[in-house]
């Protein structure tokens, strides 16, 4: 049986605190990371909806997604996109009417998130980040997003409120770090602002990998959940 740790362990754990931006950066060792590696020139790219309603997506280099508004349909599976360093990838997306073309570079052997998410005219957008996959394999991984239009910078902190695990993390924008698997209630917020509810973080396991979401879908109310880093296979 794992032995869950005190909550501050989760703040001891890890010592290293990775900003990731819009701007692409290719992350070290992936192959450690995930199985099956991805092919010669290929990385995984994943969706995320911050919208108030379902969207569906049309990438160019794999089969089409729809994406929903509970916490567990909002977020895809890493999928392969081939040949990413001979091509400029390109996504389309629509929304009850409402189209856009978005247009991604993505580093051979990198792991991106595209969040898809309001632009300030109405339309829809999608910013893309790129994840921090090497990590102590030991420790499993926690990687918080802001994806709250509005929110300047967001923080995420052991509930009622407690420790900080992730502040300034800007909007469009992500932070990771090694933890040791943990069970807690966090809480993530806007600055002083307002704060979503607060939401578990349980059944972590060493090695796992985890992605923490802020959102407030067109202009609803703060939301944040957990869900857990995965992988469509690659199949030839």
């Amino acid at each position: 049986m794992r032995r869950r740790l005190p909550i501050l362990g989760l703040l001891l754990a890890g010592v290293a605190i990775t900003a990731m931006p819009a701007a692409a950066q290719n992350a070290p060792s992936q192959a450690q990371v995930y199985d099956p590696q991805p092919p010669p020139d290929s990385a995984y790219v994943r969706f995320v909806n911050g919208l108030g309603e379902e969207v569906a997506v049309r990438p160019g280099f794999m089969p089409p997604l729809r994406l929903g508004t509970g916490t567990q349909d909002r977020v895809t599976p890493y999928s392969v996109a081939e040949k990413v360093g001979t091509r400029e990838l390109t996504i389309e997306a629509s929304a009850q009417g409402r189209n856009a073309r978005i247009t991604l570079r993505a580093a051979s052997g990198s792991f991106n998130t595209v969040l898809l998410h309001r632009a300030p005219d109405g339309s829809i957008t999608g910013t893309p980040v790129v994840d921090l996959a090497d990590f102590n394999r030991a420790r499993a991984k926690l990687s918080f997003y802001n994806l709250a239009p509005n929110c300047g910078t967001a923080s995420l902190q052991i509930a009622p409120p407690g420790p900080s695990v992730f502040d300034q993390v800007a909007f469009g924008t992500a932070k990771s770090r090694s933890v040791n698997p943990v069970t807690a209630q966090l809480l993530a917020g806007c600055g002083e602002g307002a704060s979503a509810p607060n939401f578990p973080l349980e059944n972590t396991e060493a090695g796992g990998m985890y992605s923490i979401w802020l959102m407030r879908p067109d202009g609803q109310a703060l939301t944040s959940f957990v869900t857990r880093d995965t992988t469509t296979p690659w199949r030839r």
